[in-house]
């Protein structure tokens, strides 16, 4: 289990204060910097951050760093097992600048209610907590290489598009559509998605009709081919060949094993 030692959130010090651990500490220290700082690190020069900067210690590793002027924080110390946290990807002993800081905040507020108020089950509760809080900034990382200026671009109407399209995921889409609604190229279309989402659109709309037709598959009163059809799928030997393919088993025998 994950264990929360210490947290603190909207955290002030005096001003222009200084934290020095030549040792580090025992736990992993996850900071969210809400205020203009300076980092020294052993290996390379100071590096001065903005609000919004993040940094995540190992236990162990040398810790220094010092605020401008007002020193304020949230943070939040912890233990886990190296294969707890390893898949991951997250960035340690480095500054990064993830784009959900927001709801790394947020996250951080209820880390510090669950661990003062000490309620039933707060244990569970704040492993549960701090492993979001892996996903959260793992989701960061992948958007933090994506450019400011194509993030304002057609960043927000490709999410939308993509949230509608797998929402409706029945409806016969196709590249072709999803270009006109965006008013770009197919080169274009497929960059941006890799990009952006580290798959293409087929890719994505497939997986996500197999979902539906594995719910679907759950109803004994859903034939395989209606489950097929209501699920986006117009051909029965493309969706058996699919299905088998990703799940390792024919649809029929899917349903077999869910009873």
């Amino acid at each position: 289990m994950i264990t929360v030692e210490y947290c603190g959130y909207h955290t002030h010090n005096p001003d222009r204060d200084t934290i020095l651990r030549p040792y580090g500490s025992e736990s992993y220290l996850f900071l969210l910097i809400l205020s203009p700082m300076t980092f020294y690190f052993q290996n390379h020069n100071p590096v001065k951050v903005k609000p919004g900067a993040c940094i995540l210690y190992s236990p162990g590793k040398y810790q220094h760093y010092q605020a401008e002027n007002e020193f304020f924080n949230s943070y939040v110390h912890f233990y886990c097992k190296p294969e707890d946290i390893r898949g991951y990807e997250i960035k340690k002993n480095h500054i990064f600048y993830p784009d959900n800081t927001e709801d790394l905040n947020w996250l951080l507020k209820k880390i510090y209610q669950e661990f003062i108020n000490g309620l039933s089950k707060s244990e569970d509760m704040l492993d549960l907590y701090v492993r979001e809080l892996f996903v959260l900034l793992h989701r960061g990382r992948l958007r933090e290489v994506i450019p400011d200026e194509q993030r304002k671009g057609i960043y927000p109407e490709l999410l939308s598009l993509r949230q509608q399209v797998l929402g409706n995921c029945e409806q016969p889409w196709s590249v072709e559509q999803m270009c006109r609604i965006l008013n770009i190229g197919k080169s274009q279309l497929y960059k941006y998605y890799e990009d952006f989402f580290h798959s293409t659109p087929k890719k994505e709309l497939v997986q996500a009709r197999l979902q539906k037709a594995k719910y679907l598959l759950k109803n004994d009163a859903v034939t395989v081919n209606q489950a097929a059809y209501e699920s986006g799928f117009n051909n029965i030997c493309y969706f058996n060949r699919m299905f088998k393919l990703q799940c390792g088993c024919t649809p029929g025998e899917y349903r077999g094993q869910k009873r």
